[in-house]
């Protein structure tokens, strides 16, 4: 790279979920490489704001957008978009405002920032009838569309008919840890998660961390685990629909513990015996990535965005969605043989780092942005 960008990731939100992990790490790796790179946050969800500021992050809060389709945000994001040499927008809300600005600019022949688009997700587009119509729209002004997953990809040339040059993927890429995990490691953050929330040291800890939303199906997990009431299970994640968040707190056991967001996710993970996702759809799952990046066994849902992490070995254990016995016999198969269960564990770090890092991530984004 011969000069300095600068660069603006746009996201309707700033919560506390896999996209802006993404955004996160992203922008860190960026600035560290000298860049100038600014983060703008629009809607009300703004949780992790002073994280992301903490962190070294410039984030720009303007006024809110307005309810619906807000044509004053329009006029707001081109002037505030000035300057730019790219502007990349995050899912499918902050396309359907950047998309038209980047049109206008072509046709009036205006300079503007090259309009690099990520999408993280296609769950929109099973649940908003009017989803997929804004995508064949949308998607259309962007310079570049890129996928988090194959999946995502084929859905741009194949459902929405775009060029192949004009879609890209490009998978999510994690911060691994640095150094050896021992086992004094992890018995000492077993230690301190078993302080922080009144459970028993000497039984094993499940975790779940992301989002707490129908999507992820946390209640599955707590079903499921109501039957093996030896084993803990943390729930660990914001609430994205409250009525579905309070359900689930009205179904805390002894060994069922809803702890609502937590930022510290290496040290969760770290203290954790197993991690478990029921999740309905996913594209690069970030959340499974950081809990194998630092050597927890991982029994994950079998969908697409889970299978693409037995690509380049079988470190991950999965079960058969929506299915209970599947996963108790898995969940119990494994702590059966928990010496091979913590060596898979072991080599899926290795997996990460080598395929799933922030720097192969961040290379492959340069070369969209260069291009």
């Amino acid at each position: 790279m011969t000069f300095k960008m600068r660069i603006v990731h746009v996201a309707q939100f700033l919560g506390i979920g896999g996209l802006e992990k993404i955004v996160y790490h992203l922008a860190l790796e960026q600035q560290k490489r000298g860049h100038t790179v600014d983060i703008y946050i629009y809607d009300h969800e703004r949780t992790w704001v002073d994280f992301f500021r903490k962190s070294g992050l410039n984030v720009i809060t303007p006024e809110l957008k307005k309810p619906g389709y807000d044509f004053s945000l329009l006029k707001r994001m081109d002037h505030d978009f000035q300057g730019y040499d790219v502007i990349h927008s995050h899912d499918l809300n902050p396309l359907m405002y950047l998309g038209p600005l980047r049109l206008w600019k072509k046709l009036t022949f205006k300079k503007w920032g090259k309009l690099i688009h990520t999408t993280h997700g296609l769950d929109h587009i099973d649940n908003y009838p009017r989803g997929k119509l804004y995508q064949q729209i949308f998607s259309r002004f962007a310079d570049k569309m890129i996928g988090v997953s194959e999946k995502i990809g084929l859905f741009y040339t194949r459902d929405i008919g775009l060029a192949a040059k004009k879609v890209a993927v490009i998978q999510n890429g994690i911060s691994t840890y640095e150094g050896e995990i021992t086992p004094e490691m992890r018995a000492e953050k077993k230690a301190w998660l078993a302080a922080r929330h009144g459970l028993d040291i000497t039984r094993p800890i499940i975790l779940s961390l992301s989002r707490v939303v129908p999507l992820k199906d946390q209640k599955f997990l707590i079903e499921a685990l109501k039957k093996r009431p030896f084993y803990q299970l943390i729930v660990a994640g914001p609430p994205s629909e409250q009525a579905y968040y309070d359900e689930l707190k009205k179904m805390e056991d002894q060994n069922i513990k809803m702890v609502g967001s937590q930022e510290l996710v290496a040290d969760y993970n770290m203290g954790s015996d197993m991690y478990v996702s029921a999740s309905t759809h996913e594209g690069i799952p970030v959340a499974v990535l950081e809990a194998m990046a630092v050597e927890t066994p991982c029994l994950v849902s079998k969908i697409p965005g889970h299978m693409t992490l037995l690509k380049y070995g079988d470190y991950v254990e999965l079960f058969k969605l929506h299915d209970q016995d599947d996963f108790l016999n898995k969940f119990d198969e494994m702590f059966a043989r928990i010496y091979q269960t913590q060596k898979n564990a072991q080599k899926a770090r290795g997996l990460v780092e080598d395929h799933y890092s922030v720097k192969t991530m961040v290379n492959n984004y340069f070369k969209e942005y260069e291009a």
